[in-house]
């Protein structure tokens, strides 16, 4: 008789660290399964929350810590290959080195990087020597990489990757605007964690404050390990009367929250290719974004049209600098459309396509 798994069409799995503050690449992974599954692809998001989660998922144990991730890794890599499971996705650098694990068991195994692989800079972020050197060792047990990134293809060779960049859903552009909803200089949306880098924005926006004719105010939305001290700032600086600080919104709910900014903000240390730089993008809405965003810098200097102003550290001290973007702000209506046509490159079908193709 006929083995059933050779029968059975192959299912996949995807492995993912949950964090306890939801982020863009939680929602990623989300929205893919949700696609995969709607292509007939049958797949999970393996997670310790799947509560989180409003597609197909599977519970497993925390794997906070790098030993539990190994011995979750190795049992069900063992479990689901029974069951008919082939392919697994690795989401993000945090499971890469699982690599080996899964191609033991004769998986298919598809790396998914969202984050840029680098070695730990003067500010502490990215990873230590052997992390680093040991990724990019687990990388070649990977039958495919994918990356949300391009900084990633110098990392791991053009010929060992391939850049998809980020998405955005096709129902982030059908909300309907509300009228005369500009409310806000800028909208920042961000995890509130140190690597976010707002405190920089903050001194931003008190130096035009104090340098310009007006005053400029925002509105920050998010929730993390920094909003004590991003309170403390918002007060020392003076900044309590234009400064808004929310707390995190439903998903459906962010295209009016984006609708009520003129410019969106990018303020981090260091990123991959943001969520929210194509969802602000998906409303109409430039940026300006730090020199050191990763692919944000680049989505925002070309793909045909630039859509936002590049800063850092430096040009907090340039009257000019403040000067040029209050007139990029009083002009942001100017860029509404070539953000539209910017965001439509990276819609879902665009993204996740190259992806389904990998499986087996």
């Amino acid at each position: 008789m006929e083995d059933l798994t050779k029968v059975l069409k192959a299912k996949t799995l995807i492995y993912s660290t949950t964090h306890d503050i939801w982020g863009g690449g939680l929602i990623y992974i989300e929205q893919l399964c949700t696609y995969m599954n709607k292509k007939g692809e049958e797949t999970y998001i393996f997670s310790s929350q799947p509560e989180s989660f409003s597609c197909p998922t599977k519970k497993m144990e925390s794997v906070q810590s790098k030993k539990k991730r190994f011995f979750s890794a190795l049992a069900i890599a063992k479990k689901y290959k029974k069951k008919n499971f082939k392919n697994v996705i690795l989401n993000d650098l945090s499971t890469l080195w699982l690599a080996p694990i899964f191609k033991m068991y004769g998986y298919n195994v598809i790396s998914l990087l969202h984050l840029y692989l680098q070695k730990r800079t003067e500010n502490l972020f990215g990873h230590s020597l052997f992390e680093y050197y040991l990724l990019k060792f687990t990388s070649k047990f990977c039958d495919n990489i994918f990356s949300v990134g391009k900084n990633n293809l110098e990392v791991f060779g053009k010929d060992r990757i391939k850049f998809i960049g980020n998405y955005v859903p096709d129902w982030f552009f059908d909300v309907p605007k509300k009228k005369d909803s500009k409310k806000y200089d800028f909208v920042l949306i961000a995890r509130l964690s140190r690597e976010k880098n707002i405190p920089l924005f903050l001194e931003l926006l008190k130096n035009m404050n104090n340098n310009l004719d007006r005053k400029y105010n925002a509105l920050i939305v998010g929730k993390g390990p920094e909003k004590k001290n991003i309170e403390d700032i918002i007060f020392k600086k003076g900044l309590k009367n234009n400064v808004v600080l929310q707390d995190w919104v439903e998903r459906k709910e962010l295209p009016a929250v984006y609708d009520l900014g003129n410019c969106f903000v990018i303020s981090s240390y260091h990123e991959g290719f943001a969520t929210t730089i194509l969802e602000s993008h998906a409303r109409g809405i430039p940026s300006i974004v730090t020199k050191s965003s990763g692919f944000c810098r680049e989505f925002v200097e070309e793909y045909n049209d630039v859509t936002g102003v590049i800063f850092e550290p430096k040009d907090l001290n340039s009257q000019e600098f403040y000067d040029n973007l209050a007139k990029f702000i009083d002009e942001t209506k100017d860029y509404e459309k070539k953000c539209l046509t910017k965001a439509k490159i990276f819609s879902e079908k665009n993204v996740f396509e190259p992806i389904l193709k990998a499986l087996k």
